[in-house]
C-alpha cells in the first residue's frame, strides 16, 4: 500500500509524519514489502479466529444441539464457556506476550486452537462441547492483543489504522466463509454418516493448522529480526515511528507501566466503550444464523442468507478505517458507523416484514466496524511496552465480557422472536456514542496540555538538534509531556 506524504505538523485528529530525508519512494517500497509479509498473515490470523467461533453459530442450526442432547440454554453457555475461558486467560497471555517474541506466541496459539478445533468434532455431550469451547476461548485470548502489538511494533500511527482494518475484515469474511462452509457441510451429511457440523469443525481446524505454521515460520518477531530488510531500511522504519512517538516501546516490563494503564481514564472509557460495542457483534455471532432460521425456517437457507452480513462488515470495516487516512476523525467515524446498527436494531425488534426484520439483521453488521477503530486507538494512543501489553489485555477482556454478556440476552423462553436481546442492542449502541464523545474531550484536553512541546519537540527534530530515535523510550503516554494523541 503506498504511503501518502504528510505534513511534519500533527492535526488534533490524525497522525502526521515529515517525509525522513526525503525519501519517499523508498519508504513506499519498504512499506509494500512489509505489507506482503504481515498483513496476509494477521488476516487470516483473525479470520480463524472469528471463524472458529461463527461456525458454532452455523452448528446451532445443523443439529448440534440434537445431537449432543443439549437442554433449555444449554448452547448459550457453550458460547458463554468460550469467553469465560478468553477471558481467564488473558493475564497469561499477556505474559506470554511481554516474555516471548509476539508473533512466536501468536503463532503456537493457533496451532493449538487449530488442534481443539478438530477435536470440537469428537464431542459427544454437553459437558465436552463446554470443555473444548473453553479451551478454545483459552488459546485465542492472544489474538487482539497480539495483532496490535505487532501493527504498533511497524506502522505509524495513521497507517496502523487501515492496517488494523484490512485484518479485522478477517471477521467478515468468517461469517462470509462460515455460511458457505456450513451449507456445503449440510448438503454433504446427507450423504455421509458424519454429521455435518462435525465435518464443518475438522475442515477448518486443518485449515487453522496450516496458517500456523506460516505465521511461525513466515512473520518476523520485530523489526530487528525481519530479514527481507536491509541494515538502512530497518533503520529508516525506526526513524519513521519515532518521530510519530508509534512503535511498541522496549520489551522490558515496568510496574510503572502497568500501575499508569490502571489509573488511565482513557483507558476505562475505551473498556467501557468495547463492551458497549461488543455486545451487539456477541449476538449476531453467535446467533444471527439464529434469528435468521427463525424468519425462514430452513437451515441450508439461512447459512446462505447469513453471508451478506459478512459482506456488510468488510464494507464498513473498510469505510470506516479507510476514511481516517484521509483525515475523518476516528470518533466521528465510531458514530456514523453506529448509526446504521441502531436502524437494524430497530428494524429486527419491530418490523412486520420478514424483509425488513432480515434488513434489520445485515445493518446490525455495521457495529462490527467500530471496533477495529477502537483498536486502533489503543495502539496509537497508548506508549510504553508494558502499559500497551496491558491496555491490550484489558481491551480483551472487556470484549470477553460483553461476549459472555451477548449470548445470555438470548433465553429460550424469549423464543422465537427474542425481543429482549434485539432491544438490549438499541440501549448499548446509543450508550456508545455517549461514551465515543466522552473521550472526543478527553483527548482534546490532553493534547491541549501538550501540544506547544510537541510542536517544539518536532522542529528540533527537524533542525537535527534531537536524536528522533530518544523520543521512542520507556515513558508513557501519560508520563510524557510532548504526547499527542489521536482522535
Amino acid at each position: 500500500m503506498d504511503e501518502k506524504v504528510t505534513s511534519p505538523v500533527t492535526s488534533s485528529h490524525g497522525s502526521s509524519l515529515d517525509d525522513p530525508l526525503a525519501k519517499t519512494d523508498q519508504l513506499k517500497r519498504i512499506y509494500r514489502k512489509i505489507d506482503m509479509r504481515l498483513v496476509p498473515l494477521m488476516f487470516f490470523c483473525y479470520f480463524l479466529q472469528f471463524l472458529d467461533k461463527v461456525i458454532v453459530n452455523y452448528a446451532n442450526i445443523m443439529g448440534i444441539a440434537k445431537n449432543l442432547h443439549f437442554v433449555g440454554n444449554d448452547f448459550s453457555w457453550m458460547a458463554t464457556a468460550f469467553f469465560i475461558g478468553y477471558a481467564v486467560a488473558e493475564f497469561p497471555q499477556g505474559y506470554l506476550i511481554q516474555k516471548f517474541p509476539v508473533s512466536k506466541v501468536l503463532g503456537f496459539n493457533v496451532l493449538l486452537w487449530g488442534i481443539v478445533v478438530c477435536c470440537t468434532a469428537a464431542t459427544q455431550n454437553f459437558a465436552g462441547a463446554a470443555a473444548v469451547r473453553t479451551l478454545l476461548g483459552m488459546f485465542e485470548a492472544v489474538i487482539t492483543p497480539a495483532l496490535i502489538m505487532i501493527t504498533s511494533q511497524w506502522y505509524n500511527k495513521k497507517q496502523a489504522t487501515l492496517r488494523t482494518g484490512i485484518w479485522y475484515c478477517g471477521l467478515g469474511a468468517g461469517q462470509v466463509m462460515g455460511g458457505l462452509i456450513s451449507w456445503a457441510a449440510q448438503h454433504g451429511s446427507t450423504t455421509s454418516s458424519f454429521q455435518g457440523w462435525r465435518i464443518m469443525f475438522v475442515s477448518v481446524g486443518a485449515f487453522n493448522l496450516c496458517v500456523a505454521l506460516a505465521v511461525i515460520f513466515l512473520m518476523p518477531s520485530g523489526i530487528s529480526d525481519a530479514n527481507f530488510l536491509t541494515t538502512d531500511e530497518k533503520a529508516l522504519i525506526e526513524e519513521v515511528l519515532a518521530r510519530d512517538q508509534a512503535g511498541a516501546g522496549k520489551k522490558v516490563f515496568k510496574m510503572s507501566g502497568l500501575l499508569d494503564a490502571l489509573k488511565d481514564l482513557q483507558v476505562w472509557l475505551l473498556f467501557v466503550n468495547t463492551i458497549l460495542i461488543v455486545i451487539p457483534s456477541g449476538i449476531i455471532t453467535t446467533f444471527s444464523a439464529t434469528i435468521i432460521n427463525s424468519i425462514f425456517l430452513t437451515p441450508k437457507k439461512s447459512a446462505l442468507l447469513n453471508m451478506p452480513a459478512g459482506a456488510i462488515s468488510i464494507f464498513a470495516t473498510l469505510a470506516g478505517t479507510y476514511v481516517i487516512y484521509y483525515n475523518l476523525p476516528r470518533w466521528l467515524s465510531i458514530i456514523g458507523l453506529l448509526i446504521p446498527t441502531i436502524i437494524g436494531a430497530g428494524l429486527m425488534s419491530f418490523a412486520k416484514s420478514n424483509a425488513g426484520a432480515l434488513a434489520g439483521v445485515y445493518l446490525i453488521n455495521f457495529d462490527v466496524a467500530p471496533l477495529a477503530l477502537i483498536y486502533a486507538l489503543v495502539g496509537a494512543n497508548t506508549q510504553g511496552y508494558t502499559k500497551k501489553v496491558t491496555v491490550n489485555v484489558i481491551i480483551a477482556i472487556a470484549f470477553s465480557i460483553a461476549n459472555i454478556i451477548g449470548p445470555q440476552t438470548f433465553q429460550d423462553k424469549d423464543k422465537p422472536k427474542y425481543l429482549p436481546a434485539k432491544i438490549t442492542v438499541l440501549g448499548v449502541a446509543g450508550g456508545s456514542i455517549l461514551v465515543t464523545i466522552l473521550l472526543r474531550v478527553l483527548y482534546g484536553v490532553r493534547n491541549a496540555k501538550t501540544a506547544a512541546a510537541r510542536k517544539a519537540e518536532l522542529e528540533a527534530i527537524k533542525r537535527g538538534e534531537v536524536d528522533a530515535k530518544a523520543v521512542d523510550d520507556e515513558q508513557t503516554d501519560l508520563t510524557n509531556p510532548t504526547f499527542q494523541y489521536v482522535y
